[in-house]
């Protein structure tokens, strides 16, 4: 059973002391219904009655209720967590953290209004990456809310910036920014927030370090120097409303901005790519002084855009002060060259990959960590095996002495924590990993693979030696952490052979000091294209080989550029997709027999790849397929 944890906080418990009001009279109309019918309409009641509080304490007393009913509600998970947020009641941010993750366990079907809030939900959460993979979850939720609530919770189990605490900070600092874009950003709700477009960039971004607003028009001296008339003006200026924002911490060093406006000036107030969206189309056809009145509409809306700002916005301003500057009609065909190049920039920009969000707890300096999972088997059982290393990241000190300097780390001590957790992504056990070496940077630990875990986390924690916690920041040693989903138990049976997953690595050989760890390599997922990569895995024979009996497998290896949602057995499939690494045949001992290789991967391309292994009995074609991604350094 899934049990909510209160705060320990006196104001909490105070609360809960507290009798529940009679919500019956509050309402005027009677209830008989169990004490978690309409949970979630009662709460709103409080809400309305300014009463958030009461909301909270109600919804927190009433969750062991929903949950033994198979009733938990995605409508109270957000409407506790928004509370939460708009009415700054941060005592209750650690039960909020609780509450969101079990409303969203999709154990079973939700009422209407419960999916409703899932696909709602999806669409907020999903909003946050740049990946094919949103819009595939959000079609798949509107048949399976119940997938679509378990991927929303993994989402923001897998960015919670300290996973071996209860709080989640990064899931309100999200909330926090939708309830101040709420207040804030509402010309219109397209956005899934219920804002216009900016709400959408502050929710992925955060506060901009400088916005400048206003409406483009055009100040009568300039209109007299370029030798407008009000006419002309009227005709073709419908003064929209623009707003640009600039980020420096999206594309650091450089300043990335983003603008708004009203389309076709007097449309929709919305994200627009460039100036060219924001001129109507009456512009492109009516003339002034015989020029296309787009010329001039632009000089005059940078005049606006690049004074207030400058950037890009500047920079144009200064050719189009050239331009006009140097004849007080320019040749029409050089401002239409200009015009276009202006919009094929503008639609470059928009196209740039950028960052899908911006968060002090993603971007904040935490452990370095390699960790790794494999499914293996001892002994006829499966288990699951895990390796960790890890460092804090941190500026180093020079050491200086009477033979000369050096750089050292302050001596640190290191913590493995896994964290276990079943298909709908609860906790039901964590475990700590054991040291391989004196400073535990190296861990290890075997864990029975039993069928409810779905999912892990490991976090590696540091403690630096005289180093106050109020300084943790600066030199990352916040808990670094990976996540992993776990595939079904390996099994053996009479026939078929089976394989452990793939661990890689540096062989220690290449590593002073590493020669007594467990397994004949330094775990790593990330490798200067100069290393060798060292693949290991486990071939467990048929149960009714016999003891010592040897049989020929053969092995193969291929790699992938990581661009492709394809299963590892597809990419075997595609013809041309990938390169073939390695092909060898081995001879293995049953019951089990450990091997490894070596791949030189240096005349891969740059970036992350997928390794797939291929094992093949000859003699029965039987063959099993295992696959590891690794991202190879340019460096």
């Amino acid at each position: 059973m899934v049990r909510v944890t209160l705060t320990c906080c006196a104001a909490l418990w105070a609360a809960l002391a507290a009798p529940v009001p009679d919500l019956s009279a509050m309402a005027g109309a009677p209830r008989e219904q169990s004490p978690a019918a309409d949970a979630y309409e009662r709460g709103q009641e409080l809400i309305r009655a300014g009463n958030p509080e009461g909301a909270l304490v109600l919804w927190t007393a009433l969750q062991d209720s929903l949950w033994e009913t198979g009733a938990e509600d995605p409508r109270i998970g957000v409407a506790f967590v928004q509370t939460v947020a708009e009415y700054g009641l941060d005592e209750y941010r650690e039960v909020g953290s609780q509450i969101f993750n079990v409303s969203f366990s999709g154990r079973a079907a939700a009422s209407e209004a419960g999916r409703d809030e899932i696909l709602a939900e999806g669409r907020r959460t999903f909003a946050l990456m740049d990946s094919v993979l949103a819009a595939i979850w959000l079609r798949a939720g509107e048949s399976d809310p119940g997938m679509l609530a378990r991927t929303i919770k993994r989402f923001w189990v897998e960015r919670d910036p300290t996973p071996t605490t209860t709080l989640n900070e990064r899931l309100f600092e999200h909330w926090e920014r939708v309830v101040h874009a709420r207040r804030n950003y509402v010309y219109n709700r397209s956005s899934p927030y219920r804002t216009d477009d900016r709400g959408i960039f502050y929710v992925k971004y955060g506060e901009p370090d400088r916005i400048v607003a206003g409406t483009l028009t055009i100040s009568p001296f300039d209109r007299s120097r370029l030798g407008v008339s009000i006419a002309d003006v009227v005709a073709v200026d419908l003064a929209p409303r623009y707003e640009i924002w600039r980020y420096a911490n999206i594309d650091t060093p450089n300043f990335t901005y983003f603008l708004f406006g009203n389309v076709d000036q007097t449309g929709p107030f919305e994200y627009v790519k460039g100036l060219s969206d924001i001129l109507g189309p009456n512009v492109r056809t009516q003339r002034i002084n015989g020029m296309r009145a787009q010329y001039y509409l632009e000089y005059f809306y940078y005049i606006e855009l690049g004074g207030r700002m400058g950037g890009p916005y500047g920079d144009r301003l200064a050719e189009l002060e050239s331009l006009w500057g140097q004849a007080r009609l320019p040749p029409e065909g050089v401002l239409e060259a200009r015009s276009a190049d202006h919009a094929l920039d503008d639609t470059r920009e928009a196209q740039r990959p950028k960052v899908p969000s911006h968060s002090e707890f993603d971007d904040s300096r935490k452990s370095e960590l390699s960790a790794q999972v494999a499914r293996v088997m001892v002994d006829q059982e499966p288990r699951l095996l895990l390796f960790a290393v890890s460092s804090p990241r941190w500026i180093p000190t020079i050491e200086r002495g009477e033979l000369g300097g050096g750089i050292a780390l302050a001596p640190f001590s290191a913590s493995h924590t896994v964290v276990m957790r079943d298909q709908s992504l609860n906790e039901i056990g964590r475990a700590s990993m054991v040291a391989v070496d004196e400073v535990g940077e190296i861990t290890t630990v075997q864990l029975r693979h039993l069928p409810q875990i779905g999912h892990l986390t490991v976090a590696a924690e540091h403690v630096i030696e005289g180093q106050d916690l109020e300084d943790a920041e600066e030199v990352g040693v916040l808990p670094g952490h990976r996540h992993f989903a776990v595939g079904p138990l390996l099994r053996r049976d009479s026939v078929a052979l089976e394989v452990s997953d793939l661990i890689v690595g540096i062989p220690p050989e290449s590593i002073a000091g590493l020669d007594g760890m467990p397994l004949p390599l330094l775990p790593a997922t990330q490798f200067s294209r100069a290393d060798p990569v060292r693949v290991f895995f486990d071939i467990y024979q048929p149960t009714g080989a016999e003891a010592g009996e040897t049989a020929p497998f053969n092995i193969r290896v291929l790699v992938f550029p990581f661009t492709s949602l394809a299963s590892p057995e597809e990419l075997l499939r595609t013809e041309g997709a990938g390169r073939t690494a390695i092909t060898l045949a081995v001879e293995s001992e049953a019951p089990t027999s450990r091997h490894y290789f070596d791949l030189d991967l240096r005349n891969e391309t740059p970036g992350l790849q997928q390794l797939v292994l291929e094992v093949t009995d000859p003699r029965t074609g039987a063959s099993r397929v295992r696959a590891v991604a690794i991202t190879l350094l340019a460096r």
